[in-house]
């Protein structure tokens, strides 16, 4: 089944525990496993030197390729809100899993911070080093983790504070953000406090890919979902399709507008497919409210059809799902190495699309694997080191 509906406890905290612990919610494993799987693509493909560029990094022009190439790029870019807002929501299954099991607030915070400490690990060592080849690289685990280590002690708060400061913190960094967009439009020198938390940065040391105040709160607000999923509301299609339409109104207003905290807003002269590509560094409200959307309507489709998670190719997404930080963390070895291999051979002239996809399949038949002998490893021993990954 897709969502399982029990009955809910409300603590002291304003955390929602299930009484029964139910099964896995599996559209939300093949939600982050489709976001999991359209990373790799677009890693795949980076690793072979194949652009699919269909966002917009520091308010640079943003060069369309062929319709193939943005088009692909514009599925991709679906994948990091989504990874990030579904990271949120299963903190919150985590939180009310160890409630459930007489966890104290204190513990439960700990497990969180050292658990963001292993990601960050594993980020800034092997992530690092295969990535660009040298460390450290402050890319989508460290932030993820450093979002985490806020959420240690957001969750302490009620749930509505932690909605109302993950909005907030959305909306006063994307006003930052056109305060700066002179200077980042202009290409001027950043600090690297300044990339770390509010925009991004090739040139610092560390280089910085993903600012903490512009993606720590998708997480947040990911983690409220994650605490009101026994609402029966939210087990119903029509509520994601109502998120959905909302958040696609919200971002053809921003859009129109020309944007709040977008640095890849819509000129006058551009292509008509400019209009679908935003800001994602630093993330803007409209790129945001764009892949969300568009998500919401995706996971609307997974409630309403729940055998289709577990049976055919949905089922894979669902495996990658359950298995997300080890497949991310192998997706960057598999392609690496797969890289290094095709670099030794002179193929064929095909358009560098065709590689892209070719590599990217080459790497799901390793991977797809891989996930199940983890994910049997980790149901084995469920209480070893490996339920910190």
């Amino acid at each position: 089944m897709a969502l399982h509906s029990t009955a809910g406890v409300l603590t002291q905290t304003g955390v929602t525990t299930q009484v029964s612990a139910g099964s896995r919610i599996t559209a939300i494993d093949a939600l982050r496993g489709m976001a999991l799987a359209l990373m790799a693509l677009t890693h795949a493909a980076f690793f072979i030197g194949v652009g699919m560029q269909a966002e917009s990094y520091g308010g640079q022009r943003v060069y369309l390729q062929s319709p193939p190439y943005w088009i692909s790029g514009l599925l991709t870019t679906l994948a990091s809100p989504i990874f990030f807002c579904l990271a949120g929501v299963s903190l919150a299954l985590l939180e009310q899993s160890r409630v459930r099991k007489g966890a104290s607030p204190w513990a439960v915070s700990r497990f969180i911070l050292a658990r963001a400490g292993v990601i960050m690990a594993l980020d800034l060592t092997i992530c690092a080093w295969l990535w660009l080849g040298k460390m450290p690289y402050i890319h989508v685990l460290t932030a993820m983790g450093l979002g985490m280590i806020i959420l240690a002690g957001l969750r302490l708060l009620p749930t509505r504070a932690i909605l109302v400061v993950a909005i907030a913190t959305l909306l006063v960094h994307q006003g930052i953000i056109e305060v700066l967009r002179p200077q980042l439009e202009a290409g001027a020198p950043q600090s690297l406090a300044q990339a770390l938390l509010l925009t991004y940065s090739y040139e610092t040391h560390p280089p910085v890919g993903f600012p903490v105040l512009g993606w720590g709160p998708v997480m947040w607000l990911g983690f409220v979902l994650g605490r009101n999923l026994s609402q029966p509301m939210l087990h119903q299609p029509r509520t994601w399709i109502v998120i959905g339409g909302g958040l696609l109104l919200l971002w053809l207003a921003l859009r129109l507008i020309g944007g709040y905290g977008d640095l890849g807003s819509y000129r006058a002269g551009d292509s008509l497919p400019h209009f679908l590509v935003m800001s994602k560094a630093p993330p803007s409200l409209s790129y945001l409210a764009f892949k969300l959307g568009i998500a919401a309507l995706i996971f609307a489709a997974l409630v309403a059809f729940p055998t289709l998670v577990d049976a055919g190719l949905l089922r894979l997404l669902t495996l990658i799902g359950q298995t997300s930080l080890f497949f991310y963390v192998m997706h960057i070895v598999v392609y690496h190495i797969l890289a290094q291999c095709f670099f030794l051979f002179d193929p064929p002239e095909l358009p560098g699309i065709v590689y892209g996809y070719a590599v990217w399949a080459l790497g799901m038949i390793a991977l797809v694997p891989l996930c199940e002998r983890y994910r049997a490893l980790r149901k084995r021993y469920p209480e070893s080191v490996l339920r910190y990954l």
